[in-house]
């Protein structure tokens, strides 16, 4: 996690010097709305969104350094949204409402591409400026993730079961945060967002049921289950599978059905009181 900090800290440092060196043109000039989101967010120093195709896929907002300091250790604050992933869209709705329209808003592609005709950028803005860079980065990297090959037969299984479910569900929307084990399992996992516990234990039930009607999967080295073709998510992989983090989504729609999606990267520890094993810590 230090590390992980540390390589964020640098790269605002190039992005930061990069956009007061740059004589390029600003994207947008005298923007009511980026002017609206700096005064409502005084925390906000730095707005960095990375585009892929056209489509806003990762969010990083920074936080002003308290204090002037030459030291290279200090860590400047970050908060980090993935775009496509609706937890995390859900969240910057609630905390960040004038960003999450801007954003989002129809006419901003137009407005970029005008003086952009790159498919795969970075947004770069600030207070006083707003500019369009090149990708100098190479993403979040390996991460646990939601496998795609099980995750229509699981919604379907959520779908189907949830007809007999005798539980009162109040509370449509929930985000949890899992620890994914080293064999793709969910180790530890707690509500980050809504207060419904019974969708929460209809979600646990229909996971360890669906887990559980897998075939056995054949043996690989370190006794992992062969790549965890057949389980619903997958570790975190940097040189071996690692435990790791997910957050997932998982809404009750008005017509009884669920939608349900999860995300593993750039996710913080936000599972009160986990006890960490030391010989098998969270990969981040």
């Amino acid at each position: 996690m230090k590390d992980f900090i540390k390589t964020l800290f640098l790269f605002f440092i190039i992005f930061g010097t990069s956009i007061l060196n740059s004589h390029a043109q600003s994207v947008f000039k005298n923007n009511k709305k980026i002017s609206e989101i700096y005064d409502t967010y005084q925390n906000i120093d730095s707005i960095y969104i990375e585009y892929i195709n056209n489509t806003p896929t990762f969010l990083f907002l920074y936080e002003p350094l308290e204090g002037k300091s030459s030291n290279p250790d200090l860590k400047r604050k970050s908060t980090i949204y993935s775009l496509d992933f609706e937890g995390d869209k859900l969240c910057l709705e609630l905390q960040y409402n004038l960003l999450y329209r801007f954003i989002f808003q129809d006419q901003l592609g137009s407005e970029i591409q005008k003086s952009n005709e790159k498919k795969n950028f970075n947004l770069v803005i600030t207070s006083k400026k707003s500019v369009v860079q090149d990708i100098f980065q190479s993403g979040p990297g390996a991460s646990a993730i939601l496998n795609p090959e099980n995750k229509q037969d699981f919604i379907t299984l959520l779908n189907t079961n949830y007809k007999d479910c005798t539980d009162v569900i109040t509370d449509s929307v929930l985000i949890i945060q899992a620890v994914i084990n080293r064999i793709g399992g969910i180790q530890n996992s707690e509500i980050i967002y809504g207060k419904s516990e019974p969708l929460y234990q209809y979600l646990m039930k229909t996971y360890h049921y669906f887990e559980a009607s897998q075939p056995v999967q054949e043996k690989i080295r370190k006794n992992f289950p062969n790549r965890n073709v057949k389980w619903l998510f997958k570790p975190r992989v940097s040189n071996t599978q690692r435990t790791s983090l997910i957050d997932i989504y998982l809404r009750l729609n008005p017509d009884k059905t669920f939608t349900f999606s999860a995300e593993g990267s750039y996710r913080r520890l936000k599972i009160k009181d986990y006890q960490e094993d030391p010989n098998d810590p969270i990969f981040y």
